[in-house]
Parts: structure tokens; C-alpha cells; sequence
């Protein structure tokens, strides 16, 4: 039976073909995921008017968002520079900085989540029109190659499938940092969750967590 993929929940990093685990410990606005249309080549036939074959190449998935709310302290993975934890300050990368993770976007209904094995990550300084400074982020999907001659096997990206549902739970209550111990907060409705923004625990708010069935 198909699925209705929707409410995505988290986005996490990790090294390039391994498990996305690390949170992004922001607030993805517009994010946006996308792929254009395979460019096609054809060979013409030397005496027909109809083309002997067409030789189709792929374009890769992109997804873009801006990164609001952010650590400073995460900035450095993705974007370069350095972070100094005793004056709080990010220094940005003087030039043109590039990083390559493997990259999950978790979804709260249907399938469980999209993965890219090497997102090709970009972000530049953006001030937005409501007057927040955030980070516009464009992660592109390159391919990624496992095993070797004969048996090298190419990937860009992949579907996870889940045979339950996600719930979500408030059995368990953050001890200091609701944020960097990745818990989430209901936005507006019964049924919407979102990544909280609290550093500290709020006296009587209730926060939780997403459990897979």
C-alpha cells in the first residue's frame, strides 16, 4: 500500500556513506528538495527522420533551506571557519568553502526518511526579509561509489521505508538542555511537532521525543 510522505521532523549529518546521525540543531525554513529532468542526447539516423537513440544523463537531487537558530559551534562542519568556544565567536572560511556528509531528512508520516549518501553542502550568509541572519543551504547529491572494479556499485540517494508510525513521547524530560539533547515541542496543533528552540527547561512545558512503532 503507497504512503503519503510528509511532516519532516529532523535533519542529520554524517560521513559520506555512513549513518546521518549527528542533528541538525536548527530551524529549516523553505526547505525546498528537488530534481530536474534527465538532459538528453540524441544520435541521429542517417536515413531516417526519427532519431536512432537517445542517450539520457541524470541531474542530481538538491535541497535547499535556510538554516536559522543555529549553533555557532556547528558552523564549522558545514560551512568551514573555526569556532571559539571562549569568546563564542565563529570565524567564517575566508573563501569558497565546501563540505561532503551524508545527509537524512526524517519524516513524521509514511516513509521514514530520504537519505543522500554524498550531499555536496554550501552555505552563505543571508539576512531574511523578517530580519533573522541565517544560513542559505544548498546541499546537492553526488554520486557515491561502494566496492571496487566489476562490483563498484554507484549511489545518489534512497528512500527508508517504515513498517510503523511515528509517535511521539514525553515518558522521558530533558535534565539541563532541551535543545542539544534533541527534543521537540508541539507547534500549534495536536498532531505537529518541532525541533524545541529552549536551551533550558521551561518549569510546566512538556517536551518530546519521536518514537518509531
Amino acid at each position: 500500500m503507497g504512503k503519503t510522505t510528509v511532516k519532516a521532523v529532523s535533519l542529520a549529518y554524517g560521513t559520506t556513506g555512513g549513518s546521518a546521525t549527528t542533528k541538525l540543531m536548527g530551524v529549516l525554513k523553505g526547505l525546498s528538495i528537488g530534481q530536474d529532468a534527465p538532459e538528453s542526447t540524441e544520435i541521429e539516423a542517417e536515413f531516417y527522420d526519427s532519431p536512432f537513440d537517445i542517450f539520457y544523463d541524470g541531474n542530481p537531487v538538491t535541497m535547499t533551506f535556510e538554516l536559522a537558530n543555529y549553533e555557532l559551534s556547528e558552523l564549522p562542519a558545514l560551512f568551514g571557519g573555526s569556532y571559539d568556544a571562549g569568546t563564542q565567536t565563529y570565524e567564517a572560511a575566508a573563501s569558497a568553502f565546501t563540505s561532503e556528509h551524508a545527509w537524512q531528512l526524517n519524516f513524521g508520516r509514511g516513509h521514514a526518511a530520504l537519505y543522500i549518501y554524498k550531499g555536496l553542502t554550501i552555505g552563505t550568509i543571508n539576512k531574511d526579509a523578517d530580519g533573522s541572519l541565517n544560513f542559505s543551504v544548498t546541499i546537492t547529491a553526488l554520486v557515491h561509489t561502494t566496492e571496487t572494479g566489476a562490483e563498484a556499485v554507484d549511489h545518489m540517494y534512497k528512500i527508508v521505508g517504515t513498517s510503523g508510525t511515528v509517535t511521539w513521547s514525553s515518558t522521558t524530560q530533558p535534565t539541563s538542555n532541551p535543545k542539544a539533547e534533541g527534543f521537540y515541542e508541539k507547534d500549534g496543533s495536536n498532531d505537529s511537532y518541532r525541533p524545541t528552540w529552549d536551551t533550558t527547561v521551561v518549569d510546566g512545558k512538556t517536551y518530546y521525543k519521536p518514537v518509531t512503532a
